[in-house]
C-alpha cells in the first residue's frame, strides 16, 4: 500500500518507510514473505518501467516509481505455505511477477486526462486476489503481532512517516476523513456481533475486538497514509477529496460487513479504493458543483436520518461470527458442575501466530471438565439430549453412533476420566481459518460397562494411564469437544 506517481517527486519520501517496514517485518514481525519473492516483484516492475521509458522517450531512467509499485505488491501479497525465515524460497514467484506486471502496466494503459486512474499496486493486488482466490494467495494480516518493541517501532515508523509526507503534500485531510468515516461506519457492524476468522486468532474476531483490530491495524494505517493519498489518483479539488475519502470509508465498511474471513475483509477494503478511483472523474466533475443551502436544524435532521439509514443498512448486511452454535444449556444437567480445574500448561508453537491466554486456558480447562462429566452421565443414562450439550460436530456424531449401537438395554462401555493435568496447543489450519485448539489429558481412565433398563454398572476395568487429545471449540461462550482427531490441516499427531 504505497503512494505512487509517474513523477519521482513524490516517491523518495515513501521509499524509506516501506523499506523500513519490510526490514522490520523480516527481523521482528514474522512476515511470511521471502527476500526472493520481494526481489521478483521489484525486478519485474523495474524492467517493465525501463522498457516502457526506453521505447517511449528513448532514454534510460532510474525506475523509482516502479520500485515503489513492486515494493507495494510484495508488501501486501502472500503465498500460502511460505514460512517466515525461508529467505530465498521462490514459491509462487510467477504470481508475484504477474501481479507486479499488471500493477505497473495499469498506470500506462488505464489513464484519464493524462493521469493513471488507479493506484497501481492496489489495482494489481485486487485483480490477483479476485482471480486466484484465497486458496492460492493471501493478503498481509491485519494483526502484525503483540504490542512488543517491533510492533511499537513499526507503528512509530508508519505514523511519523505518514504524517511527515502528508503534511508536506497537504493531504492529511484525506487520511483523516477516511479513518473517521471507516471507524464510525464499523460501529453498527461490530454492534451486531459480526466477526471473521483469522489464522492469528483463537476463534472468530468479533464485537469490540473486531472493531478495534480494524481501526488500529498497522495495515489500515499504511492504507490510509500511503495508498489512498496517491497524488496521481486523488481528485484535484478539496471538496472532491473529501467525497473521495468518505466514499472509500463507507464502501470499505460495507464490504467488510458480510465478510466471514480476514481474506474477504481485507480484499473488501482494497476493492473499495479500486471502485472509488474508477469514479474519480465523476467526483471531480460533480463534487465541486454541489452546494446545499440548508439551515442548521435541517442539516442536523438530514445528518441524523442519513446516519440512521447507514447504520441500519450496515447492520442488515452484517454476518454473524463464523462457527456460532447453539447456546450451552447447563440447566438441563441435573448434576452440579465441578469446581475443580486441573493444573494446565500452554505449549507454544512457532507455526501459529495466535496464542492462548492463561485466562482462556482456565476457561477451557473448566469447560472441558464439565463436558467430560456430561459425557459420562449422558452415556450412563443413555441421554441423547445431554450428550449434545457437552459435545458437537464429529465427536457428537461418534458418541451418538455408539449409543445407537448399544440400543436401550445393550452393553455399553463408559469411560470414567480422572484428569490430573492438561496441556493446550494450537494447530494451524489451511487458508485463513482460525487455528484448532488441541487439549491433551493426563491422568487415569477406567472403562465401566453398563447394561439393562435402567442402565446399571455390571463391570469395570482396572485404571490405566490416560494420555488423550481432543479438539475443542467455543460455541456461545462455552468450549465443547469437537473431535478426538487433529483439526483439518493439522500437521502433527495427537
Amino acid at each position: 500500500m504505497t503512494t505512487e506517481s509517474c513523477s519521482s517527486a513524490y516517491s523518495p519520501p515513501t521509499h524509506p518507510v516501506i523499506v523500513s517496514l519490510q526490514v522490520l517485518g523480516q527481523a521482528g514481525l514474522g512476515f511470511r514473505v521471502s527476500i526472493a519473492q520481494i526481489l521478483v516483484s521489484l525486478a519485474t516492475c523495474a524492467a517493465l518501467e525501463m522498457a516502457v521509458t526506453l521505447v517511449r522517450d528513448r532514454t534510460v531512467a532510474w525506475p523509482a516509481s516502479a520500485l515503489l509499485t513492486g515494493n507495494g505488491v510484495a508488501f501486501i501479497l502472500r503465498i500460502p505455505g511460505t514460512s517466515h525465515g525461508d529467505w530465498w524460497t521462490l514459491r509462487g514467484w510467477w504470481i508475484y511477477c504477474a501481479t507486479a506486471a499488471i500493477a505497473l502496466l495499469s498506470k500506462y494503459v488505464l489513464r484519464s486526462r493524462g493521469r493513471h486512474i488507479f493506484n497501481p499496486s492496489n489495482f494489481g493486488l485486487v485483480i490477483c486476489f479476485w482471480v486466484l482466490g484465497s486458496t492460492r494467495v493471501e493478503p498481509l494480516d491485519f494483526w502484525w503481532g503483540p504490542l512488543a518493541p517491533p510492533l511499537i517501532l513499526a507503528l512509530a515508523i508508519i505514523a511519523a512517516g505518514g504524517l511527515a509526507i502528508l503534511s508536506r503534500l497537504r493531504l492529511l485531510g484525506i487520511a483523516a476523513a477516511f479513518w473517521v468515516t471507516f471507524t464510525l461506519a464499523l460501529l453498527p457492524v461490530a454492534a451486531t456481533g459480526h466477526g471473521f476468522s483469522a489464522r492469528w486468532h483463537v476463534g472468530p474476531v468479533s464485537g469490540f475486538e473486531f472493531w478495534w483490530v480494524l481501526i488500529s491495524s498497522p495495515e489500515i494505517l499504511v492504507f490510509l497514509f500511503f495508498m489512498i493519498t496517491d497524488p496521481k489518483t486523488i481528485p484535484a479539488t478539496g471538496r472532491g477529496r473529501i467525497v473521495y475519502a468518505v466514499s472509500i470509508g463507507l464502501l470499505a465498511a460495507l464490504f467488510v460487513a458480510p465478510a466471514q474471513t480476514e481474506f474477504g475483509a481485507k480484499v473488501g477494503v482494497l476493492t473499495a479504493l479500486l471502485i472509488v478511483c474508477g469514479m474519480r472523474p465523476l467526483i471531480e466533475q460533480y463534487a465541486p458543483r454541489v452546494r446545499l443551502r440548508l439551515s442548521r436544524s435541517q442539516t442536523l435532521v438530514s445528518g441524523a436520518v442519513a446516519t440512521t439509514a447507514l447504520a441500519a443498512c450496515l447492520a442488515l448486511v452484517s454476518a454473524p461470527p463464523p462457527g456460532n452454535g447453539n447456546a450451552i444449556d447447563l440447566a438441563a444437567w441435573p448434576s452440579s458442575p465441578p469446581r475443580h480445574v486441573p493444573p494446565f500448561t500452554i505449549l507454544p508453537d512457532s507455526q501459529v501466530p495466535a496464542t492462548i491466554a492463561p485466562s482462556q486456558a482456565r476457561q477451557m480447562a473448566s469447560d472441558l471438565v464439565i463436558d467430560l462429566r456430561m459425557l459420562t452421565e449422558s452415556l450412563q443414562r443413555r441421554d441423547r439430549a445431554l450428550l449434545a450439550v457437552g459435545a458437537t460436530a464429529i465427536w457428537l456424531l461418534k458418541l451418538q453412533q455408539k449409543l445407537a449401537a448399544a440400543g436401550t438395554s445393550g452393553v455399553l462401555d463408559v469411560p470414567l476420566y480422572h484428569v490430573s493435568r492438561l496441556s493446550f496447543r494450537l494447530e494451524p489450519r489451511p487458508l485463513q481459518a482460525w487455528p484448532g485448539i488441541m487439549v491433551t489429558l493426563y491422568g487415569t481412565i477406567v472403562d465401566a460397562t453398563y447394561s439393562g433398563v435402567p442402565p446399571r454398572e455390571v463391570a469395570h476395568s482396572a485404571p490405566r494411564p490416560l494420555s488423550k487429545s481432543f479438539e475443542i471449540a467455543k460455541e456461545s461462550g462455552h468450549y465443547r469437544i469437537v473431535s478426538d482427531k487433529l483439526p483439518p490441516g493439522g500437521s502433527r499427531g495427537s
